[in-house]
């Protein structure tokens, strides 16, 4: 398994925007955000960049990811571990080990939205894997519209954009898919943490 807790104490400028871009006030706010990431094989590739990304941002990057995670199984620590808890955003970046099946998928998204209660900000990712899974993303996207503590990073969308961004299994990143996809995670993050409510 794969899990790392990341302490930061520098800020400096902002990805969400640009480093000059970012006011002073996001950038506070950005260094009083604790974030947790739970996630699988996708994760495990992201956790470097993403860190290098924002971990010099916000007051606490933890990221638990593990190869072969379905999203039970991720739900399931989320709702238990303490560093969750204390986090300001969550990011769930599971799925591709499970069906394509958006009433399942739904569910979970649903209840991470309860689990994160009135003030708490969770962030799932779009789905890129053969066979069905499109079904999935479009749910998303959709719930995303009608859930104002949901923000959905479209990794499907991107991918589909630019096929060099994933490997010959159709699945996992090459080795700049995952700094794009650690781009997107951190620009998401950083844009939810400078509007959540101190």
């Amino acid at each position: 398994m794969t899990a790392a807790a990341l302490s930061a104490s520098t800020m400096v400028g902002g990805a969400a925007t640009s480093a000059s871009a970012a006011s002073k006030a996001e950038r506070q706010q950005w260094a009083q955000t604790r974030v947790y990431v739970q996630g699988d094989s996708l994760t495990v590739g992201t956790t470097g960049p993403l860190s290098a990304k924002i971990g010099g941002k916000v007051s606490k990057l933890h990221v638990d990811a593990q190869i072969g995670r379905h999203t039970a199984t991720g739900m399931a620590r989320l709702a238990k571990d303490p560093r969750a808890r204390r986090s300001h955003v969550w990011v769930v970046a599971l799925g591709t080990n499970d069906a394509p099946n958006p009433t399942a998928i739904r569910n979970h998204v649903k209840r991470s939205l309860r689990l994160a209660g009135k003030n708490r900000q969770v962030v799932w990712l779009t789905l890129r894997r053969p066979g069905g899974y499109e079904r999935v993303n479009t749910m998303l996207r959709d719930l995303e519209r009608s859930r104002n503590r949901l923000h959905v990073v479209d990794w499907a969308s991107r991918t589909n954009q630019q096929r060099h961004l994933i490997t010959g299994d159709g699945v996992h990143a090459t080795h700049g898919g995952y700094q794009v996809r650690a781009e997107m995670i951190a620009q998401k993050t950083l844009h939810v943490a400078s509007q959540r409510r101190r």
